[in-house]
Protein backbone atom coordinates (compact mmCIF):
# COMPACT_ATOMS: atom_id res chain seq x y z
CA UNK A 1 0.00 0.00 0.00
CA UNK A 2 1.70 3.15 -0.91
CA UNK A 3 1.00 6.51 1.68
CA UNK A 4 0.52 9.58 0.09
CA UNK A 5 2.77 12.61 1.26
CA UNK A 6 0.68 15.41 1.69
CA UNK A 7 1.70 18.38 -0.78
CA UNK A 8 2.88 20.94 1.43
CA UNK A 9 1.47 24.18 1.17
CA UNK A 10 3.08 26.93 -0.22
CA UNK A 11 4.04 30.91 1.52
CA UNK A 12 0.82 32.61 0.36
CA UNK A 13 -1.35 29.30 1.50
CA UNK A 14 0.17 29.84 4.85
CA UNK A 15 -0.68 33.60 4.97
CA UNK A 16 -4.20 33.12 3.74
CA UNK A 17 -4.11 30.53 6.35
CA UNK A 18 -3.02 32.63 9.51
CA UNK A 19 -5.09 35.61 8.00
CA UNK A 20 -8.56 33.68 8.35
CA UNK A 21 -7.23 32.19 11.60
CA UNK A 22 -6.47 35.51 12.57
CA UNK A 23 -10.34 36.71 12.04
CA UNK A 24 -11.75 33.89 13.66
CA UNK A 25 -12.83 33.83 16.88
CA UNK A 26 -11.39 37.35 17.50
CA UNK A 27 -13.75 40.48 16.89
CA UNK A 28 -12.81 42.07 13.82
CA UNK A 29 -11.32 45.34 15.14
CA UNK A 30 -8.73 43.61 17.04
CA UNK A 31 -7.26 41.49 13.83
CA UNK A 32 -4.37 43.38 12.03
CA UNK A 33 -2.39 41.88 9.56
CA UNK A 34 0.91 43.55 8.12
CA UNK A 35 4.04 43.20 5.76
CA UNK A 36 7.34 44.25 6.34
CA UNK A 37 10.64 43.49 4.62
CA UNK A 38 10.87 40.12 6.43
CA UNK A 39 7.50 39.23 7.57
CA UNK A 40 4.45 38.98 7.79
CA UNK A 41 3.14 40.23 11.50
CA UNK A 42 -0.75 39.12 13.14
CA UNK A 43 -2.19 41.30 15.50
CA UNK A 44 -4.48 38.95 17.30
CA UNK A 45 -6.58 40.04 20.41
CA UNK A 46 -4.05 39.79 22.96
CA UNK A 47 -0.99 38.16 21.00
CA UNK A 48 1.41 38.77 17.94
CA UNK A 49 2.19 36.15 15.32
CA UNK A 50 5.38 36.41 13.36
CA UNK A 51 5.79 34.84 10.55
CA UNK A 52 9.33 35.02 8.57
CA UNK A 53 9.39 35.31 4.70
CA UNK A 54 11.18 32.94 2.62
CA UNK A 55 13.93 35.07 1.95
CA UNK A 56 17.87 35.64 1.39
CA UNK A 57 20.49 38.54 2.00
CA UNK A 58 23.66 38.21 2.18
CA UNK A 59 23.59 38.10 6.10
CA UNK A 60 20.75 35.62 6.17
CA UNK A 61 18.90 32.70 4.64
CA UNK A 62 15.65 32.40 5.53
CA UNK A 63 14.73 30.13 2.45
CA UNK A 64 14.34 26.93 4.31
CA UNK A 65 11.72 25.95 7.35
CA UNK A 66 15.11 25.27 9.31
CA UNK A 67 16.66 28.49 8.51
CA UNK A 68 13.23 30.52 9.59
CA UNK A 69 13.09 27.99 12.68
CA UNK A 70 16.58 28.53 14.04
CA UNK A 71 16.05 32.31 13.59
CA UNK A 72 12.79 32.30 15.29
CA UNK A 73 14.42 30.65 18.07
CA UNK A 74 17.31 32.92 18.22
CA UNK A 75 14.95 36.34 18.34
CA UNK A 76 12.95 34.37 21.19
CA UNK A 77 16.17 34.28 23.03
CA UNK A 78 17.78 37.83 21.99
CA UNK A 79 14.37 39.80 22.77
CA UNK A 80 14.42 38.61 25.89
CA UNK A 81 17.13 39.78 27.60
CA UNK A 82 15.12 43.95 27.26
CA UNK A 83 11.57 42.30 26.37
CA UNK A 84 11.25 39.92 28.98
CA UNK A 85 8.25 37.97 29.26
CA UNK A 86 6.96 40.09 25.72
CA UNK A 87 8.23 36.91 24.09
CA UNK A 88 5.89 34.04 25.06
CA UNK A 89 7.86 31.30 22.64
CA UNK A 90 7.84 29.46 19.14
CA UNK A 91 4.96 27.55 17.82
CA UNK A 92 4.96 25.17 14.35
CA UNK A 93 2.41 25.94 11.55
CA UNK A 94 1.90 22.45 10.92
CA UNK A 95 0.12 20.06 8.09
CA UNK A 96 -2.07 17.37 8.84
CA UNK A 97 -3.53 14.74 7.15
CA UNK A 98 -5.97 15.75 3.94
CA UNK A 99 -3.44 19.18 3.52
CA UNK A 100 -4.54 21.08 6.02
CA UNK A 101 -2.89 23.47 7.85
CA UNK A 102 -2.77 23.85 12.05
CA UNK A 103 -1.36 26.61 14.32
CA UNK A 104 0.38 25.02 17.39
CA UNK A 105 -0.69 21.41 17.22
CA UNK A 106 0.18 17.84 15.77
CA UNK A 107 1.26 17.53 12.48
CA UNK A 108 4.14 17.76 9.75
CA UNK A 109 5.94 21.67 10.74
CA UNK A 110 6.09 23.56 7.57
CA UNK A 111 6.46 26.99 9.45
CA UNK A 112 7.44 28.37 12.64
CA UNK A 113 5.95 31.39 14.41
CA UNK A 114 7.50 34.13 16.67
CA UNK A 115 4.24 34.52 19.31
CA UNK A 116 4.44 37.80 21.22
CA UNK A 117 2.10 39.42 23.79
CA UNK A 118 0.79 42.47 22.22
CA UNK A 119 1.85 45.49 23.42
CA UNK A 120 -0.37 48.69 23.84
CA UNK A 121 0.38 50.93 20.86
CA UNK A 122 -0.38 54.26 22.41
CA UNK A 123 2.57 52.88 25.41
CA UNK A 124 5.13 53.09 22.55
CA UNK A 125 7.68 56.17 22.49
CA UNK A 126 7.07 57.00 18.58
CA UNK A 127 3.71 57.28 19.30
CA UNK A 128 3.89 59.09 22.73
CA UNK A 129 6.44 61.46 21.03
CA UNK A 130 3.95 62.07 18.02
CA UNK A 131 0.96 62.74 20.09
CA UNK A 132 2.88 65.13 22.43
CA UNK A 133 2.20 63.07 24.98
CA UNK A 134 5.65 62.05 26.53
CA UNK A 135 5.82 61.22 30.31
CA UNK A 136 10.04 61.81 30.54
CA UNK A 137 9.50 60.22 33.97
CA UNK A 138 9.26 56.71 31.79
CA UNK A 139 11.64 58.04 29.47
CA UNK A 140 14.52 57.89 32.73
CA UNK A 141 13.07 54.28 33.33
CA UNK A 142 14.01 53.24 30.19
CA UNK A 143 17.04 54.77 29.97
CA UNK A 144 17.92 52.95 33.28
CA UNK A 145 16.91 49.77 31.77
CA UNK A 146 19.45 49.95 28.78
CA UNK A 147 22.12 51.43 31.01
CA UNK A 148 22.62 48.46 33.18
CA UNK A 149 21.83 46.05 30.47
CA UNK A 150 24.98 47.53 28.78
CA UNK A 151 26.88 47.62 32.41
CA UNK A 152 26.08 44.18 32.87
CA UNK A 153 27.08 43.17 28.87
CA UNK A 154 30.29 41.12 28.13
CA UNK A 155 32.78 43.41 26.08
CA UNK A 156 33.75 41.97 23.33
CA UNK A 157 37.41 41.87 22.42
CA UNK A 158 38.14 44.02 19.40
CA UNK A 159 41.02 46.20 19.07
CA UNK A 160 41.29 49.41 17.88
CA UNK A 161 42.31 48.88 14.47
CA UNK A 162 39.54 46.54 13.68
CA UNK A 163 37.25 48.81 15.32
CA UNK A 164 38.35 51.90 13.12
CA UNK A 165 37.87 49.91 10.09
CA UNK A 166 34.45 48.40 11.02
CA UNK A 167 33.21 51.68 11.01
CA UNK A 168 35.48 53.25 7.62
CA UNK A 169 33.51 49.87 6.11
CA UNK A 170 29.97 51.11 6.88
CA UNK A 171 30.77 54.30 5.69
CA UNK A 172 32.08 53.47 2.41
CA UNK A 173 29.56 50.93 1.99
CA UNK A 174 26.50 53.83 2.80
CA UNK A 175 28.59 56.00 0.30
CA UNK A 176 28.33 53.11 -2.36
CA UNK A 177 24.94 52.43 -2.08
CA UNK A 178 23.75 55.96 -1.83
CA UNK A 179 25.61 56.83 -5.43
CA UNK A 180 24.12 53.73 -7.08
CA UNK A 181 20.55 54.91 -5.87
CA UNK A 182 21.23 58.38 -7.43
CA UNK A 183 20.66 60.43 -4.40
CA UNK A 184 22.20 63.47 -4.78
CA UNK A 185 25.75 63.26 -5.78
CA UNK A 186 27.53 66.17 -3.64
CA UNK A 187 25.01 65.93 -1.00
CA UNK A 188 26.12 61.89 -0.54
CA UNK A 189 30.12 63.05 -0.63
CA UNK A 190 30.06 65.70 1.49
CA UNK A 191 28.63 63.51 4.35
CA UNK A 192 30.92 60.66 4.14
CA UNK A 193 33.82 62.96 4.03
CA UNK A 194 33.08 64.63 7.19
CA UNK A 195 32.35 60.92 8.63
CA UNK A 196 35.80 59.53 7.32
CA UNK A 197 37.53 63.42 8.76
CA UNK A 198 36.55 62.68 11.78
CA UNK A 199 37.55 59.39 12.13
CA UNK A 200 41.23 60.26 10.89
CA UNK A 201 41.83 63.35 13.30
CA UNK A 202 40.20 61.54 16.34
CA UNK A 203 41.17 57.85 15.46
CA UNK A 204 42.59 57.57 19.28
CA UNK A 205 39.47 58.98 20.79
CA UNK A 206 37.26 56.13 18.62
CA UNK A 207 39.43 53.52 18.54
CA UNK A 208 40.30 53.59 22.57
CA UNK A 209 36.64 53.09 22.72
CA UNK A 210 36.81 49.23 21.77
CA UNK A 211 40.48 49.19 23.85
CA UNK A 212 38.89 50.36 26.90
CA UNK A 213 36.31 47.90 26.34
CA UNK A 214 33.14 49.40 25.46
CA UNK A 215 31.43 47.36 22.81
CA UNK A 216 29.12 44.78 23.75
CA UNK A 217 25.97 42.69 21.94
CA UNK A 218 23.57 45.76 22.06
CA UNK A 219 20.12 45.61 20.36
CA UNK A 220 21.29 46.66 16.88
CA UNK A 221 18.33 48.51 15.83
CA UNK A 222 17.28 50.73 19.00
CA UNK A 223 14.11 52.64 17.30
CA UNK A 224 11.28 54.43 19.41
CA UNK A 225 8.78 52.13 18.09
CA UNK A 226 10.92 49.36 19.75
CA UNK A 227 10.56 50.73 23.37
CA UNK A 228 7.62 50.71 25.07
CA UNK A 229 7.02 52.55 28.13
CA UNK A 230 5.36 50.42 30.13
CA UNK A 231 5.80 49.34 33.72
CA UNK A 232 8.06 48.17 33.73
CA UNK A 233 9.38 49.56 30.64
CA UNK A 234 10.23 47.15 27.45
CA UNK A 235 12.92 47.40 24.59
CA UNK A 236 11.69 44.93 21.03
CA UNK A 237 12.43 43.77 18.08
CA UNK A 238 16.52 43.78 18.39
CA UNK A 239 18.33 43.01 14.89
CA UNK A 240 18.47 39.03 15.71
CA UNK A 241 20.03 37.74 12.57
CA UNK A 242 23.27 38.68 12.64
CA UNK A 243 25.50 38.71 15.91
CA UNK A 244 28.23 41.40 13.95
CA UNK A 245 25.82 44.38 13.43
CA UNK A 246 24.55 43.68 16.83
CA UNK A 247 27.95 44.79 17.93
CA UNK A 248 28.22 48.55 19.27
CA UNK A 249 29.09 50.88 21.24
CA UNK A 250 26.62 51.70 23.99
CA UNK A 251 27.18 55.27 23.03
CA UNK A 252 26.53 54.40 19.43
CA UNK A 253 23.13 53.03 19.83
CA UNK A 254 21.97 55.62 22.55
CA UNK A 255 23.11 58.45 19.92
CA UNK A 256 20.97 56.85 16.92
CA UNK A 257 17.86 56.57 19.56
CA UNK A 258 18.60 59.87 20.58
CA UNK A 259 18.90 60.77 16.30
CA UNK A 260 15.34 58.98 15.72
CA UNK A 261 13.55 60.72 18.50
CA UNK A 262 15.04 63.77 17.08
CA UNK A 263 13.48 63.08 14.00
CA UNK A 264 9.95 62.82 15.16
CA UNK A 265 10.98 66.50 16.38
CA UNK A 266 11.50 65.50 20.18
CA UNK A 267 15.69 66.69 21.74
CA UNK A 268 15.15 65.95 24.84
CA UNK A 269 14.85 62.22 24.82
CA UNK A 270 18.48 61.94 24.25
CA UNK A 271 19.30 64.01 26.95
CA UNK A 272 17.81 61.88 29.21
CA UNK A 273 19.30 58.63 27.77
CA UNK A 274 23.16 60.09 27.87
CA UNK A 275 22.54 61.95 31.53
CA UNK A 276 21.02 57.95 33.09
CA UNK A 277 23.75 56.59 31.00
CA UNK A 278 26.70 58.37 32.23
CA UNK A 279 25.56 57.97 35.75
CA UNK A 280 25.17 54.31 35.99
CA UNK A 281 28.48 53.65 33.72
CA UNK A 282 30.68 56.18 34.97
CA UNK A 283 31.41 56.50 30.61
CA UNK A 284 31.24 60.20 29.64
CA UNK A 285 31.35 59.73 25.18
CA UNK A 286 32.38 63.37 24.34
CA UNK A 287 29.45 65.41 22.15
CA UNK A 288 31.90 65.41 19.43
CA UNK A 289 31.44 61.47 19.76
CA UNK A 290 27.91 61.37 19.51
CA UNK A 291 27.37 63.85 16.72
CA UNK A 292 29.90 61.18 14.89
CA UNK A 293 27.35 58.57 15.75
CA UNK A 294 24.48 60.48 14.60
CA UNK A 295 25.64 61.75 11.31
CA UNK A 296 27.09 57.81 10.65
CA UNK A 297 23.81 56.19 11.54
CA UNK A 298 21.59 58.44 9.94
CA UNK A 299 23.63 57.51 6.77
CA UNK A 300 23.00 54.12 7.22
CA UNK A 301 19.45 54.93 7.91
CA UNK A 302 19.17 56.46 4.69
CA UNK A 303 20.74 53.64 2.72
CA UNK A 304 17.95 51.16 4.29
CA UNK A 305 15.33 52.91 3.51
CA UNK A 306 16.77 53.68 -0.74
CA UNK A 307 16.85 49.96 -0.65
CA UNK A 308 12.88 50.02 -0.16
CA UNK A 309 13.02 50.86 -4.09
CA UNK A 310 13.69 46.94 -4.98
CA UNK A 311 10.15 46.16 -2.27
CA UNK A 312 7.89 44.32 -4.27
CA UNK A 313 4.45 44.72 -1.61
CA UNK A 314 2.06 47.28 -1.16
CA UNK A 315 3.92 49.92 0.72
CA UNK A 316 7.37 50.10 -1.94
CA UNK A 317 8.29 52.54 -3.32
CA UNK A 318 6.45 56.02 -2.81
CA UNK A 319 7.93 57.80 0.55
CA UNK A 320 11.36 55.84 0.66
CA UNK A 321 13.22 58.30 -1.58
CA UNK A 322 11.94 60.85 0.44
CA UNK A 323 13.02 59.38 3.50
CA UNK A 324 16.01 58.56 2.81
CA UNK A 325 16.33 61.97 1.77
CA UNK A 326 15.53 63.45 5.29
CA UNK A 327 17.49 61.25 7.01
CA UNK A 328 21.09 62.73 4.79
CA UNK A 329 20.15 65.85 5.42
CA UNK A 330 20.00 64.55 9.24
CA UNK A 331 23.74 63.58 8.87
CA UNK A 332 25.00 66.18 6.88
CA UNK A 333 23.60 68.26 10.12
CA UNK A 334 25.34 66.27 12.85
CA UNK A 335 28.69 66.34 10.30
CA UNK A 336 28.51 69.83 10.34
CA UNK A 337 28.68 69.68 14.39
CA UNK A 338 31.45 67.55 14.97
CA UNK A 339 33.29 68.81 11.70
CA UNK A 340 33.10 72.37 13.12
Amino acid sequence: MMIETPRLPDIQEKVAFLSAAASYPVEADRVEVLETHMSWVFLVGPQVYKLKKPVAQPLFDFTSVDGRYKNCVEELRLNRRLGGDTYIGVEPLSVVAGGGLVLGGKGVPVDWLVVMRRLPAEAMLDTQIKLAALDYRRVTVVADLLARFYLAATPIPLTEEQYLQRLRGGISENYRQLIDYSLPGDRVKTACDQQRSFLEDNAVLVGRRAAAGRLVEAHGDLRPEHVCLTEPPVVIDCLEFSRDLRIRDPADELSFLAMECEKLGEQRVGTILFEVYRTITGDEPPASLIAFYKAYRASERARLAIWHLDDDYQESRGPWRQKALDYLSIALTHGERFAG
